[in-house]
């Protein structure tokens, strides 16, 4: 299937949109992490927004490998940002919850991203930031609709 013209530079515009983004992201985890991948963070966000949670389901929130959460989360446990517990109900499970200095990390790189996106925002007159939250709450709404359209076929 072709794009139009209008379709391609919207495209392009959206991508634009989504390297800055990253570039936040990975900025903010360099400066506030000590050393942490973009990948080790986000094991630990899913971590603390899910506590408890099981090695599983981390890697399919993320849809990740298995073995590479488990390496990810071995580098979150040396750091001292991730405690593992076996879980109560299932033996062969293995339980994850962050630890306080793991809470206060995604909380401190929660904030310097607030901090960054506030910067940007201030830089556009009143009307763009408004028109821009509809637009990008929109575009949450459809990507999460996209990046999740095969999750209930797999349930069938």
């Amino acid at each position: 299937m072709t794009q139009t013209n209008a379709a391609v530079t919207e495209t392009e515009t959206a991508l634009a949109v989504l390297r800055s983004m990253v570039g936040i992201a990975d900025t903010t985890v360099e400066r506030g992490t000590a050393g942490l991948t973009l990948t080790q963070f986000r094991a630990l966000r899913v971590i603390a927004e899910r506590t408890p949670v099981t090695m599983g389901r981390v890697a399919a929130e993320l849809g990740m490998n298995p073995s590479s959460v488990t390496r990810a989360c071995d580098r979150l446990e040396a750091s001292k940002l991730l405690h593992r517990a076996p879980n109560p109900l299932n033996k062969r499970e293995t339980l994850l919850a962050p630890t306080a200095r793991g809470r206060r990390l995604v909380d401190r790189v929660d904030h310097d991203r607030r901090s960054v996106l506030s910067e940007v925002l201030d830089r556009m007159e009143p009307r763009a930031r408004e028109r821009l939250a509809l637009v990008f709450g929109a575009f949450a709404d459809a990507a999460e609709a996209v990046l999740h359209s095969g999750d209930n076929a797999d349930r069938g």
